[in-house]
């Protein structure tokens, strides 16, 4: 009962017009036992709405409202049934670019903004995979939630303290900043949600990527709780 309890203050955080600008949601425990990885957890938490960026061209573009607010985003997901996680893990951010084909190829995740840059968050818990620079994605992570699912944070400014391969993360714990490392035309973060078998010889280039927010929305219930 008491963990219904927090899950409806969830929704109601995230349904209601009460709380201040921007309004942020709480995560539910989900976020800090479904990968079933002690880390602590940090002290993010996501915003409750999704903005289109004003002034740009936005390739693959969700319908939004008058606002350029994104409709029907969820905050909270359950990815694949098994593993709970945020879709955006920065706040203040605007969607510069969805998911899809961009370019004559497709583009495996989303771009998100904020000026001035801001800190880039653990998506859930898991276990740091990768931690380095490359020239397509910069300074990127990619962390292993469990149950085959993976994220990554690419064109990151630098990693914050504490951050290596092989580390345990919680949920909120901050990875750096959004920065232009790579081939990146701006300041930026790149994410992205992978499933997979990791064991394979491209690592996570090898995985298969997932529109971050196709998923639906966490309701307190999943396979591996």
């Amino acid at each position: 009962m008491k963990h219904a309890a927090l899950v409806c203050t969830l929704i109601m955080l995230w349904l209601s017009g009460c709380a201040s600008q921007p309004r942020r949601v709480s995560p539910p425990p989900a976020i800090t036992t479904t990968s079933s990885i002690p880390a602590e957890q940090g002290s993010f938490r996501p915003d409750a709405n999704l903005y289109l960026c004003p002034n740009a061209t936005i390739t693959n573009a969700l319908e939004s409202d008058g606002r350029n607010r994104v409709l029907n985003f969820n905050p909270v997901v359950l990815v694949e049934g098994k593993v709970v996680l945020t879709p955006v893990p920065v706040n203040n951010a605007c969607l510069t670019s969805g998911f899809g084909r961009r370019f004559g190829r497709t583009h495996e995740g989303l771009d998100l903004q904020s000026k001035p840059p801001e800190t880039v968050y653990a998506a859930a818990p898991g276990i740091i995979r990768e931690a380095s620079t490359s020239s397509g994605f910069g300074n990127h992570l990619v962390i292993d939630h469990g149950q085959g699912i993976y994220t990554r944070y690419g064109h990151l400014d630098h990693f914050a303290s504490g951050i290596y391969e092989g580390a345990r993360i919680g949920f909120g714990q901050p990875l750096g900043v959004m920065g232009q490392t790579g081939n990146a035309t701006g300041i930026h973060l790149h994410f992205e949600v992978l499933t997979g078998n990791y064991n394979n010889p491209r690592r996570s280039f090898g995985l298969t990527a997932h529109n971050p927010l196709s998923f639906p929305a966490y309701t307190g219930q999943s396979s591996g709780s």
